[in-house]
């Protein structure tokens, strides 16, 4: 019978439907109340349908508000993030020029001290413009009165030789590089080479010269200092380098110095160029002169005689004579 019934329903579900409200609302109608039954019943039934639906709006709306504030404050993160960045190159860019105002202060006071502890020497300061294999290009030439052969040197010591001059521009031959040639003695004993010279030694990069023609009995020792001589172009005494292996072959009458040089040219932002010095080179280098006219000529020139008989002048080479 159930059975019978639940396919009845199936069957005709619109009609039996229809047919419980209408019965539903003509008993509601003979009841006469305002707050029908048939009202509340839809009313509860609407109610529990709808009400997961509501739920899900409510859920819907509140994650797409999260969603939302997410976007929003990961753009708001972005822009912040973009703006920090800027800040910090800028402050990057404020501390790297502060460095290099303060490198740039420390080398002049370097120079202007320099400067005063030299004045014996006149010097002409000179800014680097390029530096290329052992060469120098430097901001003065010959409308400033710089000519070839002129010596150029740093704080730190001899830097090397106006090798060509323009205008307004000259290029130097450093010591790194093979055309600078300095004449040059060991400081403690003043002992120079056969040749008096000291010159580059493999590429430029290598920061070492050669102290050639060594006599094989004469005494050198790695970490003497090397200075330039009164023969070089350089007033005597200006410090070249230290010498760091000294090379001999057994049979030969002579031995080498290797010298490391104190300046490096790729580090050098300012040089000066020795325009005069108080000490004349080609006198200390020793006259064509001979010495013993020169000095009584010099007496002569005094008022003093040179008394007969009277002990003989010292002969000796002005290099020996002012010897520590």
């Amino acid at each position: 019978m159930t059975g019978f019934l639940l396919r009845i329903l199936s069957e005709h579900r619109p009609k039996v439907v229809f047919a419980i409200l209408l019965t539903l609302s003509v008993v509601s109608l003979l009841v006469g109340s305002q707050g029908s039954l048939v009202q509340r019943g839809l009313y509860r039934v609407v109610s529990a349908v709808s009400y997961p639906f509501l739920l899900g709006r409510e859920a819907a709306s509140g994650v797409g508000a999260w969603m939302w504030s997410l976007v929003a404050g990961y753009a708001e993160l972005e822009a912040e993030r973009k703006s920090l960045e800027e800040h910090l190159a800028v402050s990057r860019a404020a501390a790297a020029r502060s460095r290099e105002l303060e490198a740039e202060n420390r080398t002049l006071r370097e120079a202007l001290l320099f400067v005063r502890q030299t004045p014996e020497l006149v010097l002409e300061p000179a800014r680097v413009l390029e530096r290329y294999k052992g060469m120098l290009r430097i901001d003065r030439g010959r409308r400033h009165g710089i000519q070839p052969g002129m010596g150029v040197i740093s704080t730190e010591g001899v830097v090397g030789i106006v090798s060509e001059t323009a205008d307004f521009m000259s290029t130097v031959a450093t010591l790194h590089h093979m055309d600078c040639r300095v004449g040059a003695m060991v400081l403690r004993n003043r002992l120079r080479a056969y040749d008096g010279i000291v010159h580059a030694a493999g590429t430029d990069l290598s920061g070492l010269c050669t102290m050639e023609y060594i006599d094989v009995k004469e005494e050198v020792r790695v970490g003497d200092m090397v200075v330039t001589s009164p023969e070089s172009v350089f007033p005597a005494g200006l410090p070249i380098g230290r010498v760091s292996a000294i090379n001999s072959v057994e049979g030969t009458l002579y031995k080498s110095a290797e010298v490391s040089v104190f300046t490096d040219p790729y580090r050098l932002d300012m040089v000066f160029l020795v325009r005069r010095s108080s000490d004349d080179p080609s006198w200390l280098a020793g006259p064509e002169e001979d010495y013993l006219t020169l000095y009584e000529s010099a007496r002569a020139a005094e008022g003093e005689a040179v008394a007969g008989g009277s002990p003989g002048p010292d002969t000796r080479p002005v290099q020996e004579r002012l010897a520590p």
